[in-house]
């Protein structure tokens, strides 16, 4: 079972393989199409260099992708394999290649994110990887929103056009310095907020008079068999930190997803990021499983 560079020939028949895993046609399956191949047309990814497909009589059975993320030194790797393949040689061949395009120059490590109830991540410790991180799965199903008013002095607004440069920059004075999050561009970000699981009313600025404190940016994943509203990154801005804004924003962005008729919320968060776990406990999220990444100090390095 060869594992061949992705070639836009494997475009439509790896949309589908990787759609198909997230149920039966319907909207669950377009919108997990459009998300990928949004991903495949992402600024920087070039995936006929940095994605891998693996095919059996034809028919694709797994894909890598490799994100390298030179601004902090590491390349990240997401793998999809068919059930019946999970940690079979072939998995690990897929794999071995991945990390060979994962090691140039300037990348450090390569770091692997295993889903809840997985064992890949036995298969990744034979590999020479170790565990280094743990993010939660939180969900909010709880029937009514809890009130909350915006302080005096502070107002939220939505992402209107020409908002591109201030997104960029609260992203990134936000989350710069924070495990695993590479500083964006604007050419990244403009190029995200046109993707088919987001919209511009769903990302939510929080202002005290006209300076920005933090903000939320709303999105829509396929999830068993349905779709689910995520809250996909919330920050504060360093200077409005320890003030409690967090709690506002973070209400901003659920009252959006209800809006849209999401009745479930979900988030990942940092289990080492005990202030944000407390708050979204605070509010009724719940833990519903746990992701573990998994790092591999790369050679030459």
């Amino acid at each position: 079972m060869p594992v061949v560079k992705y070639t836009n020939n494997h475009r439509s028949a790896l949309v589908e393989f990787v759609a198909s895993h997230s149920g039966p046609v319907g909207e669950p399956h377009d919108l997990c199409s459009g998300i990928f191949q949004g991903v495949l047309g992402q600024p920087g990814l070039e995936p006929t260099e940095n994605c891998l497909v693996l095919e059996q009589s034809g028919q694709i059975k797994g894909l890598a992708i490799v994100f390298k993320e030179l601004p902090i030194q590491r390349s990240v790797i997401e793998v999809m394999t068919s059930p019946e393949l999970s940690g079979s040689s072939e998995d690990i061949d897929l794999m071995h290649r991945a990390l060979a395009l994962a090691t140039v120059e300037g990348i450090n490590v390569a770091h692997v994110c295993v889903p809840p109830d997985s064992d890949r991540g036995q298969m990744l410790e034979k590999l020479g990887f170790a565990p280094v991180r743990t993010y939660l799965d939180m969900l909010w199903d709880q029937g009514d929103l809890p009130g909350l008013d915006v302080p005096q002095g502070y107002s939220v607004r939505s992402f209107q056009k020409g908002d591109t440069s201030l997104l960029t920059q609260v992203q990134n004075d936000s989350f710069t310095g924070s495990w695993g999050f590479c500083p964006n561009t604007e050419e990244q970000i403009e190029y995200r907020t046109n993707m088919p699981n987001t919209s511009k009313a769903g990302i939510l600025f929080l202002f005290e008079g006209d300076t920005p404190a933090g903000y939320c940016w709303t999105v829509l994943v396929p999830v068993n068999g349905g779709v689910r509203g995520m809250i996909g990154m919330i920050g504060v801005v360093p200077a409005f930190r320890g003030k409690g804004v967090s709690r506002h924003i973070l209400q901003a962005g659920m009252k959006h997803l209800r809006s849209v008729g999401q009745t479930e919320i979900g988030l990942e968060v940092d289990g080492n990021n005990d202030p944000a776990v407390r708050l979204y406990t605070s509010i009724g999220f719940k833990t519903l499983g746990k992701r573990h990444w998994f790092e591999r100090v790369l050679p030459g390095t």
